[in-house]
């Protein structure tokens, strides 16, 4: 991540997991100061792209956060057309800078350093190029509370799917040679508690509906909030 010599405001590009969470959080803690999160959504407006949260969850925790929340719907056709409209609502709200949680995905990081240079916002990645498992263990050990709500099913066992993703989860899913960051997309989690939280997030494992073939050939929770 390019060194910042002061505090600057940011939006944080926000899916409701892990990554996303952890990146906003390591960038509070060095006195940067956000100012909202920015989610893509379905052609709907209903749901998230990344990782099918109602809208309803993902409004909860930027409330929760004490933060703004802009999303933006969009087909996939349209996606950089939408992404670029909303990276202007940050823009236009005086901040020059959004957060990502990328780890090691170059294409991807690629990518949102060429939308950055068209929307002259600047994109910044504090997980990048971290040990995966360091990673997790300083999210868990923040305090942070996630759960696995979406699984590739050829990569992680469906029996994962609304497993809280504390150290023992985590030694789980090292003992079957799945990346506990999964950045390849194994899974999915969402945050529902944390150092940043000002009330936690409810989320009802047990009623979730179990929906198969989603987006991208994922299982996942499926939410009514």
């Amino acid at each position: 991540m390019r060194t910042l010599t002061q505090p600057v405001d940011f939006y944080c590009s926000w899916s409701g997991g892990k990554d996303a969470c952890l990146a906003l959080y390591k960038m509070a803690q060095q006195g940067h100061k956000p100012q909202g999160v920015l989610t893509m959504m379905n052609e709907a407006g209903t749901l998230s792209r990344a990782h099918h949260l109602p809208k309803s969850l993902i409004e909860q925790q930027a409330q929760s956060l004490g933060l703004k929340s802009v999303t933006q719907a969009t087909a996939k056709a349209n996606y950089q057309n939408r992404y670029q409209s909303a990276l202007q609502v940050c823009k236009q709200q005086g901040v020059d800078y959004i957060v990502l949680g990328d780890i090691d995905l170059q294409a991807h990081r690629d990518w949102q350093q060429q939308q950055g240079q068209i929307a002259q916002i600047t994109p910044l990645f504090p997980l990048w190029q971290n040990e995966h498992k360091a990673l997790i263990e300083q999210f868990i050990e923040a305090g942070f509370k996630a759960t696995i709500i979406a699984i590739l099913p050829d990569k992680v066992p469906h029996e994962f799917l609304g497993k809280v993703l504390n150290l023992e989860t985590v030694a789980q899913l090292e003992s079957l040679g799945i990346d506990v960051c999964a950045e390849g997309g194994e899974f999915h989690t969402v945050v529902t508690d944390g150092p940043l939280f000002s009330f936690p997030i409810s989320l009802d494992v047990n009623s979730a509906k179990h929906c198969t073939n989603g987006e991208y050939g994922y299982d996942y929770l499926g939410f009514s909030l």
